[in-house]
């Protein structure tokens, strides 16, 4: 075979590189498109796909979607309730997320696309014509778990100019979730800039540690769950909350310290304050239990003395859906703090295990954190 000579080889590089940078021939694919009328219409483009369905948290089950000439596949929905959903495509058996929409739901594994069908007025998580705050991408050195671990940090508007002290929010993701979750999903820097301006929510710092202790996920009614937690506890306590007050302008004592999470996140927020009344004051659960087994063990001296630790508990909140599959579970755990008269505050809504909710419970929260009683 007779080489290439070295202009033979630079012409073929040049034409590759060329066409490589020519723009697809195809038209762009626009998904998804939500209407005035709240429908949606989704789009994948998968010309030797044999089967394409949506997939989404406002559908009952997989829809098919229909295969133009072109080889795109399309489903109108809807109307659709206003909120933020996941959704993705599945292709052939394979779940994709939507490949031209950039607002992607964080997670150890497979990653959803996300829709916002908007109502007639902005919803608390939808960007309003208010002062914003900021959002922080941080590292720091866990001993605990011998790695570095990150951090995504809100501080509220005026936090940079200014020089005052801020109560701290820890709040924490679930399983499979990631650091990310509470601000992509959750929303939680729009839903509070929107409450701050409405001056329904203390400004405050928000600090979403990952929650993941490297230990698998233990069902939450086992002990190895109470194991992983004490694990957070220690995570929290010796390496998270030291690095946000050498950094942040944080009020460090206990009356200006809330924590809470959704699903895993809630049984690691319940326990770490449970087992550390010293430190916070401010609890919440979303989505989340201890078992009574878990509070006799651990914390016996918290429910033995129901006076002093209302005293000293401003507020501890529970929310969960009818139809979430702890729903039970998290009832008989109301059920156990009444019974050992703790003071607590319970919202039972409509829906499942879903972030939906979880950015109910959210904001129904940081209207409470901080306020004077």
């Amino acid at each position: 075979m007779k080489p290439f000579s070295t202009l033979t080889l630079a012409f073929t590089l040049l034409a590759a590189a060329t066409a490589f940078a020519q723009p697809s021939r195809l038209p762009p694919v626009e998904s998804p498109v939500v209407h005035a009328d709240r429908t949606a219409t989704f789009r994948f483009r998968a010309p030797a796909a044999q089967k394409v369905e949506l997939s989404g948290q406002f559908l009952k089950a997989n829809q098919p979607m229909q295969k133009d000439e072109a080889g795109v596949w399309s489903l109108t929905v809807g109307p659709v309730d206003p909120n933020l959903y996941p959704y993705n495509f599945v292709v052939d058996g394979i779940g994709v997320a939507d490949p031209v929409n950039p607002h992607l739901f964080p997670n150890e594994g497979f990653k959803a696309s996300l829709v916002d069908i908007p109502g007639d007025a902005p919803a608390l998580h939808q960007v309003q014509n208010v002062p914003r705050g900021e959002m922080t991408y941080a590292f720091y050195e866990s001993k605990t778990l011998n790695r570095t671990r990150p951090l995504v940090i809100y501080t509220p508007p005026g936090y940079r100019a200014g020089t005052d002290s801020y109560p701290v929010f820890y709040l924490v993701s679930g399983t499979t979730d990631t650091e990310e979750t509470w601000f992509r999903a959750g929303r939680v820097n729009v839903i509070l800039d929107n409450l701050i301006a409405q001056q329904k929510a203390v400004p405050m710092i928000v600090v979403m540690p990952y929650g993941n202790m490297m230990m698998g996920t233990p069902r939450p009614d086992t002990p190895q769950a109470a194991d992983m937690y004490r694990v957070f506890s220690d995570e929290l306590l010796t390496n998270v909350i030291p690095y946000v007050e050498a950094h942040y302008r944080v009020r460090s004592d206990r009356e200006h310290r809330a924590i809470a999470g959704f699903s895993r996140g809630g049984g690691q927020s319940l326990f770490t304050a449970f087992n550390h009344s010293d430190k916070f004051a401010w609890i919440g659960s979303y989505s989340a239990y201890l078992t009574p087994e878990v509070c006799e063990k651990h914390f016996p001296g918290l429910f033995a003395d129901p006076a002093t630790t209302n005293a000293r508990t401003k507020l501890l909140w529970l929310g969960v859906g009818r139809s979430d599959f702890l729903y039970q579970q998290a009832v008989t755990f109301n059920g156990y703090l009444t019974e050992k008269k703790i003071n607590h505050v319970e919202l039972i809504t409509e829906g499942g295990h879903t972030w939906m909710n979880a950015r109910h419970y959210l904001a129904e929260t940081l209207q409470r954190f901080f306020q004077k009683q």
